[in-house]
């Protein structure tokens, strides 16, 4: 039986794969079609809280076995770290390095030029106290905030009593709200307060708190009012940058950041709480399952492709050709490119180390852990 506050080990989570890979979609939707809204930082906020959310379920449920005598701290630890090396080291090491070449010949070696960020997983501060500018692969600044956070947290989860989780995660996302306040007091923009931890860091802490909180006790808040609600909140913050420019409205970061993981995080618990509603079914079909099992390396993939489509593609020259918004032929270019390449990804290069960590037997299998 698994002890009180502790989430449960389940084969499937219906939802979760559908709903990251809409995220994913999204994120494509953003740098190709929708670049002057903030859709795209709405999708990366929703991984957090999925990756918050099935990452503290697993050191949760390696602490209860911890506590119930059946594993020991360092053992759990070292799987943990291990696993998540086998997850998300392969894919982002094998495009990192396809993508430097692509970097060579057409952007002037701006992400070589900072390749040691890059391999320890630091380009979020690299982006937030250095270069403050984004290039051709400063979009994988989330993979790092992940990566901090498995460093820096996983520990904790496992060394502190689970009696004491939920404090913790209050205590995350209020220090990180501080620091968030902190920085935009001493001056920094936008572009230092997005790829700092401290922004992911109240997503995964919301993510955690659902994990460790039994889903009948959120049932009640699961009605269609406040489901609308949510999702209006969602599009009023993902048009947000069209009415900053525009003088329309001008909101503290802190209060953006509030708003979001409080929408987001409604959308997360209705999808947990209703399995078998219709949102649900949809999430469920092939396709959104799909773009969440290719999720990652699609994450990686579209942005340089994007990119490279805008600069060298002649977007422009072929919508004065076949009379079609450039915009809408990126995002049919960058899709046909980077679907195909992610699953080719999925499947040679990021699917034999997942067999691999099932082969080595470093934790319970979860098929929905987050990927990006």
């Amino acid at each position: 039986m698994t002890p009180p506050g502790v989430p449960p080990s389940p084969s499937h989570i219906r939802g979760l794969d559908g709903l990251r890979g809409l995220a994913a979609f999204m994120v494509i939707v953003h740098h190709t079609l929708l670049a002057n809204t903030d859709i795209g930082g709405l999708s990366v906020f929703l991984f957090f809280i999925l990756s918050g959310y099935l990452i503290t379920g697993i050191l949760t449920r390696a602490r209860a076995r911890i506590e119930a005598g059946r594993g020991t701290i360092g053992v759990a630890l070292g799987n943990f770290w291990i696993g998540r090396a086998l997850r998300i080291f392969p894919a982002y090491y094998v495009w990192l390095g396809l993508f430097l070449m692509m970097d060579h010949v057409y952007y002037q070696d701006q992400t070589l030029n900072h390749l040691t960020w890059y391999l320890v997983y630091a380009q979020n501060f690299l982006i937030a106290f250095r270069t403050h500018a984004w290039e051709d692969f400063t979009h994988t600044w989330s993979l790092a905030v992940e990566q901090q956070y498995y460093i820096f947290f996983a520990p904790l989860v496992l060394l502190i009593p689970a009696r004491w989780h939920r404090t913790l995660f209050v205590a995350t996302i209020v220090l990180s709200l501080a620091v968030i306040v902190a920085l935009t007091d001493a001056g920094f923009g936008m572009v230092t307060l997005y790829p700092t931890p401290s922004t992911g860091f109240v997503f995964m802490g919301a993510g955690a708190l659902l994990a460790i909180t039994p889903i009948d006790r959120l049932r009640w808040l699961v009605r269609p009012s406040l489901v609308l609600a949510s999702l209006a909140l969602i599009v009023l913050l993902a048009s947000y940058p069209v009415l900053e420019r525009n003088d329309l409205a001008h909101i503290p970061y802190v209060i953006l950041i509030v708003a979001s993981v409080v929408s987001l995080g409604f959308i997360m618990v209705a999808v947990l709480a209703s399995p078998e509603s219709r949102a649900v079914w949809l999430l469920e079909t092939p396709i959104p399952r799909f773009f969440g099992r290719i999720s990652y390396a699609l994450y990686i993939i579209h942005l340089p492709v994007s990119l490279w489509m805008w600069d060298f593609g002649g977007m422009d020259d072929w919508a004065v050709t076949i009379h079609i918004p450039a915009e809408v032929i990126c995002f049919v270019a960058v899709t046909a490119i980077s679907v195909p390449l992610a699953t080719l990804s999925f499947w040679l290069v990021e699917k034999p180390f997942l067999d691999l960590k099932h082969t080595l037997k470093l934790r319970a299998r979860v098929p929905q852990e987050v990927s990006v």
